[in-house]
């Protein structure tokens, strides 16, 4: 036993002489109370659920070697932990698929300079957060803005698997972060058991919807499809008071043998696309936190039954952020969401649309720890049932599959820590 310490020890030694290797994450805890009700069925209502939540919380592992010339190699592995149970389940007692394994939010391995980063891996590539909004990345345990960008049609996803994306480094300037990337639908691809006219959906291992209908990749049997692809861009910027971005994200599943029922028939093709706009203005300095933003979304989806003709269903969705920082270590901050009615084939669905609105309170305690304050609520029309984003945070069965024309409440007191 005590050569087997030693040997490890003086490997660990060895690999960290030749390489920079760290070992950080993020605890976030709340208490509060979530309920969902109004749908005019009481036997559908969730009512004043209280409870200790995780809001996020996380472990990371970053590698980085020089390799001299200005080029390094470098890994990283994101995983989600539950501090409130201990197991992968969300508070709907649902598979939390950001707490399943090693490398659950992100994972990749990549290699570069300051001009450009080639990586390969599960990576973040459609995200509300960033400079354009940081209430929901770094202060809260969600916002208005994301909950409703997650819902409903979605993009393929929010944090793609089996993908490769060539980066912009930290030497372009104000375009750092900007990407094109391309990636194969893996085992997150599973079939979609939301509701045909604007239902939220189960939430997928790649951290986005279920897309309807695709394949499972390589994992096929014989005969089912494997030609499941995603492609997309991201364009940053940020300079002095101005922040902007442009994302751009489409896919196909290929005809695949599964289906599910009436919404994705067997050997269905699913095509989405989506893009999204935004732009930001640190009214106080390029330094402050004070910051107001604007975003809008347009995304479509089409099935295409085998051996038929599918209708394109669209939407879009505006988001509004702004933060303010008081005296003292004090922030207040504000979100707002609008999903417009859905179109299918041109023709309007009615009563598809929501609204959500979210505003907080935010009490910065040092460089790492802050605490806050929560309130979030989302309103949808008769036929929406949009949920609270996250399968860690919503209540209701499958991370948020409330009844159609539910109204959506949540408030939370949190703390968070990050190390």
């Amino acid at each position: 036993m005590k050569k087997s310490l030693i040997a490890l020890a003086v490997l660990g030694t060895s690999f960290a002489a030749s390489a920079q290797v760290t070992l950080g994450g993020r605890a976030a805890m709340e208490v509060g109370n979530w309920q969902a009700t109004g749908s005019g069925d009481a036997t559908k209502d969730f009512r004043d659920r209280s409870r200790v939540a995780d809001v996020g919380s996380r472990v990371i592992l970053r590698v980085n070697e020089d390799l001299g010339g200005g080029l390094r190699a470098f890994a990283m592995c994101e995983t989600g932990i539950n501090i409130d149970n201990g197991s992968n389940t969300g508070q709907a007692n649902s598979n939390n698929a950001n707490t399943t394994s090693w490398c659950s939010r992100e994972g990749h391995l990549g290699i570069g300079n300051r001009t450009a980063e080639v990586r390969l891996g599960r990576q973040n590539v459609w995200w509300t957060q960033g400079a354009i909004n940081v209430v929901g990345a770094v202060y809260h345990a969600g916002d208005a803005v994301t909950d409703l960008l997650t819902g409903s049609l979605g993009q393929y996803t929010v944090r793609g698997e089996n993908m490769v994306m060539l980066m912009a480094g930290p030497g372009t300037g104000a375009w750092a972060g900007s990407n094109v990337y391309m990636g194969f639908m893996g085992a997150s691809g599973n079939i979609d058991t939301g509701a045909a006219a604007g239902g939220t959906s189960v939430t997928s291992h790649s951290g986005s919807q279920l897309s309807h209908g695709q394949d499972m990749g390589e994992s096929v049997r014989a005969g089912q499809s494997s030609a499941g692809r995603y492609q997309g861009l991201k364009v940053s910027y940020s300079q002095g008071a101005l922040v902007g971005s442009f994302d751009m994200q489409t896919s196909e599943t290929g005809n695949s043998l599964v289906g599910s029922g009436t919404t994705v028939p067997v050997g269905a093709n699913v095509e989405r696309s989506a893009w999204k706009l935004g732009a930001g203005y640190r009214y106080s300095g390029a330094k402050s936190p004070n910051i107001v933003s604007i975003q809008y979304v347009d995304r479509s989806r089409t099935i295409t039954p085998l051996n038929g003709t599918g209708a394109k269903r669209t939407e879009n969705v505006v988001m509004l952020v702004g933060q303010y920082a008081l005296t003292g270590g004090w922030l207040l901050n504000a979100t707002y969401g609008r999903a417009s009615d859905q179109k299918l084939g041109g023709a309007t669905q009615v009563d598809t649309g929501a609204n959500a609105y979210g505003v907080g309170v935010v009490k910065t305690l040092s460089n790492r720890t802050h605490a806050y304050f929560q309130y979030r609520t989302i309103e949808n029309k008769a036929k929406a049932s949009y949920g609270m984003n996250g399968g860690n945070y919503a209540s209701a069965p499958f991370g948020g599959g409330i009844a159609a024309g539910s109204d959506s409440k949540a408030w939370g007191l949190g703390l968070v820590h990050n190390f």
